[in-house]
């Protein structure tokens, strides 16, 4: 499910050219575009915002609260789960927030809010093919698993990650194995979503891993070890370590697309690089004209929503790889969801 300009139109004129001067047949392919709807989480606004896609109109919004991060929706588009972080980011002081707020996408409305107190800072937020919905609490370095979350109202299991600052993290389709980027360690940690007998297997990759994302076939996971600017590829099964490289400068998330190839965001250069799921080697850059602390690729899709710094999402067509269009949105964007 999928990001993007604040005062409507063109985005990226600098980058692309005045829309007078485009060629004649883009203008023509992006008129012919369906519009869709793209939800955003707006982290400084403390709201879920819903815009139509490409042309960036607002919709409509769902204010929340201080500081809302990571969001998920449901295979039906029925409801999307957002956690209430409460801080600016992992490196900030502070308690935190407690709640995970539940929208009701067809009414763009909330619907309730789970309170989940004591444990706080809820970030990482994910489904798995059964739809059963994790959550991680930073603060606790604990997994939280809901099995049938449109009406839960806690979770169903609570799983010690056993880290000391828990900030992201993805899971297997079948919910049989999560991966934990422990920022504060340097770990990255698997554990047993359903088991906490499971001892949890811990790798040290460096510095700060903060991005995640697992290939297609689940059996590579994808680290990257945000300060220091370097990707590694570790074994999924065993989180032993298959191949690294060096990025160009901080960098902070990962995505994959459907044909493994890696798309990383790169903060330092302001840019986009794309790399080979085996050795990691880069094989191609893209400017960005802000650095992207989000990247939002729907399932098999080929259009990524890249959040930017400056309160905008670029829309990025992977296969043409260039920027096509964008739009303006609140403060601080970041995760999104393609309706």
């Amino acid at each position: 499910m999928s990001l993007i300009d604040r005062r409507q139109g063109l985005w990226g004129l600098a980058v692309l050219g005045l829309a007078s001067t485009l060629p004649l047949a883009w203008r023509r392919a992006q008129a012919a575009t369906p519009a869709r709807e793209l939800a955003v989480v707006e982290k400084g606004a403390g709201r879920v915002a819903f815009y139509s896609v490409p042309d960036g109109r607002l919709l409509g919004s769902v204010p929340l609260g201080s500081q809302p991060h990571e969001m998920v929706a449901d295979s039906a588009g029925r409801f999307a789960y957002v956690g209430g972080y409460g801080v600016k980011g992992w490196q900030f002081g502070g308690d935190g927030g407690h709640q995970l707020w539940v929208i009701d996408l067809a009414t763009r409305k909330l619907a309730r809010t789970i309170d989940l107190s004591p444990h706080r800072r809820w970030h990482g937020m994910r489904l798995d093919a059964k739809g059963r919905l994790y959550a991680l609490s930073e603060s606790d370095s604990r997994l939280a698993r809901f099995d049938t979350p449109a009406t839960a109202q806690g979770p169903d299991r609570m799983i010690p990650v056993g880290g000391a600052r828990s900030h992201y993290f993805v899971v297997k389709a079948d919910g049989s194995r999560a991966f934990v980027a422990d920022t504060m360690s340097g770990l990255v940690i698997m554990i047993d979503p359903d088991d906490a007998s499971f001892a949890p297997v811990k790798q040290h990759i460096g510095t700060a891993p903060e991005g995640l994302a697992l290939s297609p076939d689940e059996r590579t996971l994808y680290v990257i070890d945000r300060p220091a600017g370097v990707l590694h590829a570790l074994d999924a099964a065993t989180l032993r370590p298959r191949a690294r490289t060096t990025l160009r400068g901080e960098a902070v998330r990962v995505v994959v697309q459907a044909d493994g190839r890696l798309i990383v965001s790169n903060t330092a250069d302001k840019s986009l690089t794309r790399h080979s799921p085996t050795t990691l080697a880069e094989e191609a850059r893209l400017p960005l004209p802000a650095a992207a602390p989000g990247l939002n690729l729907p399932a098999g899709g080929s259009i990524l929503y890249a959040a930017l710094e400056t309160n905008r999402i670029a829309i990025i067509d992977l296969a043409a790889w260039k920027i096509t269009g964008g739009f303006a949105t609140g403060d601080a964007p970041d995760t999104a969801v393609l309706l």
